[in-house]
This record gives structure tokens, C-alpha cells and sequence, in this order.
């Protein structure tokens, strides 16, 4: 993957992340007028809050300011890009209750949505500003067959080519983790029978027993418990070094919803020993919300200076350096040293090492298999023509 660098001025960086937000208060706003006059590259501005899901965000509150603040042509693209993505979120939107339809209802499959449109419903002022890429949804394991096999019934696809039969889909089901199909309509559902890739910390199925029920478009919905999601979403985002502008937004509109229980996030967060990594989310929600940070960033001085300074690297680099910070850390769930226990860490550590050498081990025998069948096959063809 090409990296497709953006060096972002200080005020940009800031300002983006201030942006990142569904409301401004009196003394933010007065923060975003100061940055606004110290940025000197608009265009790596924009290019930074579409390629990282801000524009949409971006463009409803710096559109308030006054007129000239912002370059019009900045605006402009931005505006074009939020009504392209209020069009997408109603493609979302109508995949999701169609798939709830016709592939989890009817056959009585505990569920729960996450992310995208049904995060945007329950917790923004305004959802359509939130973009979405897809729908995720948690599902019971036990059905997970039954459900892609139902969903390949109905016309979803699986986005990784596999055989017409259902032991193709048993095959498919034991090598993935989430099960991407894509749509009749064009959207990706991911199915997911874990939250987590590896480390097991998440409890799924407390999860979906604790499940809630929001009114979405007229339609009951079920969706994790806020605490559930706040925790998930900041392992999730951090393992991720918080390389999404949109995510911040929630974090964001999450923390000031009514239902938001702080003192119930940290005891979840206890219960599977992410209480560092909420703690280090809660202060970079500082940073964001005030654009207001040590001008030099360190990676050794605090976890939430670590997580931010990420962050704005993924931001200028974009998806090619996230790709390439994922081999720094320390699990696939965990990106940061002190997100663990010296204890956690050397079994963590173990573990890579063994998936990096069953991976090994894995294309070494693919590749005597191939070897030998080719061998094979071509003294088989040699001796027909013989």
C-alpha cells in the first residue's frame, strides 16, 4: 500500500481534531477561530478530513464561522463530500434493517448492532454527519453457519471467494473471525462472533445478553449497552492508534449522552484489564475536545501523549501508516506496552511469537504441497504422452 503523506501545519492538526465533533462550545469556538487563522495548507486540511472521515464533521461547524474564515473552495468540496455521504448513509441505513430482516429475524438469532448507523442513531445530534462504511453486527457463534448460509441464500456474497457448499462455509467460518458479505444493495455486512482477535479479554455473550433496544427508523433495534461499546470502542480505536477523525466524534458525543456511565465504564473496563486503555482514551478526549496539547509529542512521557501522537501520524500518513504501526504492537488487540501487566505481556509476547511461527509453518507446508502436486501433475502428464 502507497503511503500518501499529508504534513499537516500545527493549527491544521489541531483544528481537526476540534472539529471532530457534533457541537462547538462558546470557548471551542473561540479556539477554532484562533486555529482557523493559523492554517496555512487548507488543501491538506481537506484531504486529511476525507480521507480520515471528517469532512462531513468538519464542514458543519466551520461553515458557521464567518464568512472568509475558510476558503471557499475548501467549504465547497467539503459540502460536496457530506452530501455524498448522507446518500451512502441511507444506503446503510436500508441494508441494515434489510439484512435484519431478512437473515437474523427469522431465524431468532440474538444479535446486536455496532458502530456505523446504529451508534450515529442513538448518540449524535445529528447522524447523517457521521459517516459509516459498512454494518457490523455481533451474533450468537453457535448460529454463525446458519446465518451466512441463510445470508448467501438471500443474495449476500462472501467478499473472500469460497465453495457452493456448506462445508466451503464451515471451512470459511474456523479461518475468519468476521465474515464479510456483501449485499444484494452494494453494502458490506460484517458479521462478527467475537469483539475481540485474539487476546479474549470481551465477553460476547455477556455482551449480547446485556444487550438494549433503541427505536431505529420505527424499527426496534438491538444494540450493546453504552459501557459495553465505549469499552470495546476504545480498545478497538486504539488497536486502530485512533487513525479515524470520525471516531473521535463519538468518543465525543458518547461521553456526553445521558446514558454515559463512567463509573460503570471503568468497572467493565476492570473486569478485562483495559482500565489503562480507557483511562489513556479519556485523557486524549481532553486533548481533542480543548486543541490543546504539548507542542512536542512524545511516545515515552504518558499513554494518552502516545495514543495522540499515533494518532497524528496515521492522520498525515493515512491507512499505509497504520498498516505499518501494526507491526509494533504488542497484540492484535493491544497496541501499547502499557496497555498490559509485565505478566500479560510475556504471555502476550508468546503468543506472537507462535502465531508468527505457525503462520511460517503454515506457508512452508502450502508450498511443499504445491511443489509436490506440481511434480505430480506434470509426471502424470509426462506419462500420458508417453
Amino acid at each position: 500500500m502507497e503511503m500518501d503523506v499529508h504534513r499537516l501545519d500545527e493549527a491544521s492538526k489541531r483544528l481537526l481534531l476540534l472539529a471532530a465533533r457534533g457541537a462547538w462550545t462558546i470557548a471551542q469556538r473561540e479556539r477554532a477561530v484562533a486555529l482557523v487563522a493559523d492554517v496555512s495548507d487548507w488543501d491538506a486540511f481537506c484531504e486529511v478530513a476525507i480521507r480520515s472521515f471528517g469532512a462531513c464533521l468538519a464542514y458543519r461547524l466551520l461553515s458557521t464561522l464567518d464568512a472568509g474564515s475558510v476558503p471557499s473552495r475548501t467549504l465547497e468540496r467539503m459540502l460536496q463530500v457530506s452530501r455524498l455521504v448522507a446518500v451512502r448513509s441511507l444506503q446503510i441505513e436500508s441494508a441494515m434493517l434489510a439484512f435484519t430482516t431478512s437473515c437474523l429475524e427469522p431465524l431468532g438469532v440474538r444479535h446486536a448492532y455496532f458502530k456505523g448507523s446504529a451508534l450515529a442513531h442513538r448518540y449524535h445530534a445529528a447522524p447523517a454527519a457521521r459517516p459509516s462504511r459498512d454494518v457490523d453486527v455481533l451474533i450468537d457463534p453457535a448460529v454463525a453457519l446458519e446465518v451466512v448460509r441463510r445470508a448467501r441464500q438471500a443474495g449476500y456474497t462472501p467478499i473472500r471467494p469460497i465453495g457452493p457448499t456448506d462445508r466451503d462455509l464451515v471451512r470459511w467460518i474456523k479461518q475468519e473471525t468476521v465474515y464479510g458479505m456483501l449485499g444484494p444493495h452494494g453494502v458490506l455486512i460484517e458479521i462478527h462472533h467475537s469483539l475481540d482477535h485474539g487476546d479474549g479479554v470481551l465477553d460476547s455473550a455477556r455482551m449480547l445478553e446485556r444487550a438494549e433496544i433503541i427505536d431505529f427508523l420505527g424499527r426496534s433495534l438491538p444494540v450493546l449497552r453504552t459501557a459495553d461499546l465505549f469499552v470495546y470502542m476504545c480498545m478497538h480505536h486504539t488497536r486502530h492508534f485512533w487513525s479515524h477523525l470520525h471516531w473521535y466524534a463519538d468518543l465525543d458525543a458518547i461521553t456526553a449522552h445521558p446514558r454515559f456511565d463512567l463509573a460503570e465504564v471503568r468497572e467493565v473496563a476492570a473486569s478485562v484489564r483495559l482500565g489503562a486503555t480507557i483511562e489513556a482514551c479519556l485523557q486524549l478526549h481532553e486533548f481533542a475536545k480543548s486543541a490543546d496539547w504539548p507542542d512536542t509529542l512524545s511516545l515515552e512521557r504518558t499513554a494518552s501523549e502516545a495514543l495522540l501522537a499515533r494518532s497524528v501520524e496515521c492522520l498525515e500518513g493515512g491507512p499505509a501508516r497504520e498498516v505499518q504501526l501494526r507491526a509494533t504492537r504488542l497484540s492484535p488487540d493491544r497496541a501499547f506496552a502499557w496497555q498490559s501487566s509485565m505478566p500479560e505481556r510475556a504471555v502476550l509476547f508468546v503468543q506472537r511469537v507462535r502465531r508468527r511461527l505457525v503462520k511460517l509453518f503454515g506457508r512452508v507446508t502450502s508450498g511443499v504441497a504445491r511443489r509436490v502436486r506440481d511434480a505430480f501433475n506434470g509426471g502424470g502428464s509426462s506419462g500420458n504422452r508417453l
